[in-house]
């Protein structure tokens, strides 16, 4: 599936672009449960919109590959579930990958147990709350400050994302 050139326009609308030269984009349109954003396309074939993530999106776009391939696109840089960095460049912040390969970096992360997603370090709901609260700091534009008492307001023991 390819995105029209209004759905591309509209996809970027939602995004901030950080400033420095390994800052994170961030996805400020919706966002699930998850922490993950959601990014909503119709086609003309379709009864009812499509939800894609917007990394995948991002990613897709900057590959200029079809937004339904590979199985999954990793955060490998910033574990940020709303971080779209992906420009085609050394400096992305996503890349296409396996699910061996995505599980194996959550467990790296220390988001994965013997039963599978516990969230050990920063669980599903604290991912939500850090998500929701990135995207409450770039409302008005990129701010260091305010990014850093977003992500410090969520969990200090969690690694850095910039």
């Amino acid at each position: 599936m390819q995105l029209t050139a209004d759905e591309i326009d509209r996809f970027w609308s939602y995004v901030v672009k950080g400033p420095g030269e390994t800052d994170c984009w961030i996805w400020t349109g919706a966002i699930g449960d998850d922490g993950y954003g959601r990014f909503w396309v119709q086609s003309r074939l379709q009864v009812r919109p499509r939800v894609l993530r917007p990394h995948r999106v991002a990613w897709a776009l900057a590959e200029g590959q079809s937004i339904d391939l590979p199985p999954v696109v990793e955060h490998v840089v910033c574990d940020n579930p709303v971080c779209v960095r992906a420009d085609g460049t050394l400096l992305d912040h996503l890349e296409g990958s396996t699910q061996a390969a995505n599980l194996s970096r959550i467990a790296q992360h220390g988001r994965s147990g013997a039963r599978g997603y516990r969230g050990r370090m920063l669980g599903r709901e604290a991912m939500y709350r850090r998500s929701l609260a990135l995207r409450a700091a770039v409302a008005d534009g990129w701010d260091d400050e305010r990014i850093a008492r977003a992500l410090a307001s969520v969990d200090e023991a969690q690694m850095a994302l910039f």
